[in-house]
C-alpha cells in the first residue's frame, strides 16, 4: 500500500469503464488486496485513506463491485497469492514506477492451463495482464496489454479489450507470456550467474582508478601500459617522416565539448543557442599544420556540413568529414570552393519518416526526450528524462525500430546514459573507422606517420582501426626479424579487417592513437584535456618550423623527390640556393686561409 503502486489509478479506471459500459455492471468484480506498509509512514496512511474512499464511493454506486482487503506480508505468501491469482481472470498492475514485479509472472503461471483443452472447458476468458508501461516487467511480458497508468481512459479501454477480445487473440497473448515464464526460469537465471562468475578471471595486469561522486562513483579499469602520450616521441617521429596523416575529432578534442551540458545540448538542437566556435589560436594552429605539404590533416566530426564549414571551412588544405564520415571534403587550396562526396550512397531516404513517426510516439510518452534530425541520421535523445524510465523506453524503441526498418539499409544504434542517452538511426556502414581506412586508401603517397585524437565513443572505431594498422606493421617487422609477436590488443579495441590498407602504408610506419581523458579506450595513450591537445599540436608546428630552418641538402633532395609537381620548382630553387650559399662560404673560408699563410 504505497502511492507508487498506482492502486488508485486502476480503481478510477474501473469506474470509468463501468460508466462507459454499463452492461458490465454486476458482471465484473475487482479483488483488491493491499499489503500493509507501515514503514512507509505518511505515504502509507495517505494511500490507504484514498483507496478506502474510492472503494466506498464506487460500491455506493455499484454495490459489491470492489472487494478490498488489507493484510500483512506474512499473510500473502506465494501459496496465498497463487490461489488468489487463479481465481481472477485479468491481472491489473498500474504502478507509476516499478522494478521487477513478479505478480504478472505468477498470474501467467497460474493460468497457463488455459492453453489446454481441459483448461478451456470452463469457458472463462482468463489469462490476460494489463501492465503499466512504467514497470520494467512490461519489457518481457510482450503478450500483455500495456497502458499509461496516468491515462484513466486508456486503462478503461484496456479493461474493455481484455473482456471482449476474440478467443484466438487471447490465447495467442497467453501463449506468448507463458512461453517466456517457462523458458526464463529462476534456475536458468542462477545458472547464467554462476557461469558468468566462473568465466571471470582476475586481471593482474590492469590498473584501476575511481571516477565520479556518490551514486555515480565507478571503478574504471584500464590496461597496463595505458599511459599519458609521450609528446617528445611523437615530435621525434613527426620530424623525420615525410607523409603524415593527422585525424582530429572536433568537439571534445580540439574544441571544448558543447554536449557536456544537457541544457546546452537541447538549446543547440532546437537552434536556441549558437554552438561554440574555434578560437583564433586554434585556427592559426590548424593553418600552420595544413601549410606543410607533408601533412594531410582531417577534422572528423559528428556535426553537419554547414556547421563544420562555418567553423573551419576557410582553412586551406584542411580536409573535413561531417556526420561521422558520411560526407567528405578533401583538402583543397581554395576552401571557398569546397566539394563534398558521400562515402555511402544514400539513394533511398524513405526510412526517415518511418523512424521519425515511431520516435514521436515515444517522445510523447517520455517526458524530457526529444528528436534530433541531421542530413544523414535521426536521433531520439533521452538524456534529460528519468534515467530508469528513459532507458526502459529506449530499449523498447530500439527493438521497435529494428523490426520496422529491417528491410532498409540502415542501422539502429543505442547509446546508454553514460554515452549521452540516445537511439540513433543512420545509413549502414558509416562510422569514423570506415572513414579512416577510406582516407588512407586515397592518399597519393604511402603513409609513414599517423596521429589520431578523439574523445568519446564515436571516435572509438577510428582509434581501433588506426591502432590495428600500426600493430599490423609492427607485427610484420617482428616477423621479418624472427622475433616473437607482441601480446594481443586489449578488449577495448574492436577488431576489423584492415588488410586493404597494407599497400598504402610504409614498412616503417609510426602510429600514435590518443584519447582525451583517462578512461577505457581503444587508444594506446591519453592526454588529460583539450588544452593538452593544443599544446601537442603547437609542438608539432615548432618541429616543422625548426625543421625548415635546419634542412640539409639530402633533406631538400628527399623533399624534391616526394613533393607534388607544383612544388618541385620551388624545392629546386631552395636546393640551388643552399648549394650556392655553401659554395660561397667554402670559397670565402679558403681565401681567408690563404691570407693567413
Amino acid at each position: 500500500m504505497e502511492s507508487l503502486k498506482g492502486i488508485q489509478l486502476h480503481i478510477l479506471g474501473l469506474e470509468r469503464f463501468l460508466q462507459r459500459s454499463p452492461e458490465w455492471v454486476g458482471k465484473v468484480v475487482l479483488l483488491q488486496v493491499g499489503v500493509s506498509a507501515f514503514e512507509r509512514g505518511g505515504d502509507y496512511a495517505k494511500t490507504k485513506a484514498e483507496v478506502t474512499s474510492l472503494v466506498e464511493r464506487i460500491n455506493s454506486t455499484w454495490p459489491g463491485t470492489i472487494q478490498f482487503q488489507e493484510c500483512s506480508e506474512n499473510e500473502m505468501r506465494l501459496q496465498q497469492r497463487m490461489a488468489l491469482l487463479r481465481a481472477g481472470d485479468v491481472c491489473l498492475i498500474t504502478s507509476v514506477r516499478d522494478g521487477l514485479n513478479r505478480v504478472p509472472l505468477e498470474f501467467t503461471l497460474a493460468h497457463q492451463d488455459a492453453l489446454t483443452p481441459e483448461g478451456q472447458r470452463d469457458q472463462r476468458k482468463r489469462g490476460i495482464c494489463i501492465l503499466s508501461e512504467f514497470s520494467s516487467i512490461t519489457r518481457v511480458m510482450r503478450g500483455a496489454l500495456h497502458v499509461n497508468p496516468w491515462k484513466i481512459s486508456q486503462i478503461a479501454n484496456a479493461m474493455h479489450l481484455a473482456l471482449t477480445m476474440t478467443n484466438e487473440e487471447r490465447l495467442l497473448r497467453v501463449s506468448i507470456a507463458s512461453d517466456f515464464v517457462n523458458r526464463v526460469t529462476t534456475q536458468r537465471w542462477a545458472l547464467a550467474v554462476l557461469l558468468d562468475l566462473k568465466s571471470v578471471q582476475k586481471n593482474v595486469d590492469g590498473q584501476f582508478s575511481g571516477n565520479g561522486l556518490g551514486l555515480d562513483y565507478r571503478i574504471v579499469g584500464m590496461n597496463t601500459g595505458f599511459d599519458s602520450l609521450d609528446v617528445s616521441e611523437v615530435a621525434k617521429s613527426f620530424k623525420k617522416k615525410r607523409n603524415r596523416l593527422i585525424l582530429l575529432d572536433y568537439g571534445g578534442t580540439i574544441l571544448c565539448n558543447d554536449n557536456l551540458d544537457n541544457l546546452s545540448r537541447y538549446q543547440m538542437v532546437n537552434q536556441l543557442r549558437a554552438p561554440s566556435l574555434p578560437t583564433e589560436r586554434l585556427l592559426s594552429t590548424l593553418k600552420a599544420l595544413c601549410a606543410d605539404r607533408r601533412n594531410t590533416v582531417f577534422v572528423v566530426s559528428g556535426k553537419e556540413r554547414h556547421s563544420l564549414v562555418k567553423a573551419l571551412g576557410k582553412i586551406p588544405n584542411l580536409g573535413l568529414a561531417a556526420e561521422h564520415g558520411m560526407f567528405i571534403s578533401w583538402p583543397t587550396s581554395k576552401p571557398g570552393k569546397r566539394s563534398w562526396e558521400t562515402m555511402v550512397p544514400e539513394a533511398d531516404r524513405s526510412w526517415r519518416p518511418l523512424a521519425i513517426t515511431i520516435m514521436e510516439v515515444y517522445t510523447s510518452r517520455t517526458h524530457g526526450s526529444y528528436i534530433e534530425e541531421t542530413e544523414m541520421k535521426v536521433l531520439w535523445q533521452y538524456r534529460d528524462s528519468d534515467p530508469e524510465f528513459g532507458y526502459l523506453q529506449s530499449r523498447e524503441l530500439e527493438d521497435h525500430l529494428s523490426n520496422v526498418l529491417q528491410g532498409y539499409a540502415v542501422e539502429v544504434l543505442h547509446g546508454g546514459m553514460e554515452e549521452g542517452g540516445y537511439v540513433e538511426v543512420r545509413p549502414l556502414g558509416v562510422n569514423k573507422g570506415v572513414l579512416a581506412m577510406y582516407v588512407i586508401n586515397k592518399l597519393p603517397n604511402k603513409m609513414d606517420f599517423g596521429l589520431v585524437l578523439g574523445d568519446d565513443h564515436c571516435d572509438e572505431p577510428m582509434l581501433s582501426v588506426m591502432r590495428q594498422i600500426g600493430r599490423r606493421v609492427k607485427d610484420m617487422q617482428l616477423a621479418k626479424r624472427g622475433e616473437p609477436p607482441l601480446p594481443p590488443l586489449p578488449g577495448t579495441v574492436t577488431l576489423v579487417d584492415v588488410s586493404p590498407c597494407d599497400d598504402h602504408v610504409t614498412s616503417d610506419l609510426d602510429m600514435f592513437t590518443c584519447t582525451v581523458g583517462k578512461k577505457p579506450s581503444a587508444a594506446a595513450n591519453f592526454v588529460n584535456d583539450v588544452e593538452e591537445v593544443h599544446e601537442l599540436l603547437d609542438v608539432l608546428i615548432k618541429m616543422n618550423t625548426r625543421d625548415e630552418k635546419c634542412l640539409s641538402i639530402s633533406d631538400l633532395r628527399a623533399m624534391n623527390q616526394s613533393a607534388p609537381p607544383l612544388a618541385i620548382e620551388t624545392t629546386n630553387l631552395a636546393v640551388k640556393s643552399s648549394v650556392e650559399t655553401i659554395s660561397a662560404y667554402v670559397k670565402r673560408s679558403a681565401s681567408m686561409n690563404l691570407m693567413v699563410h
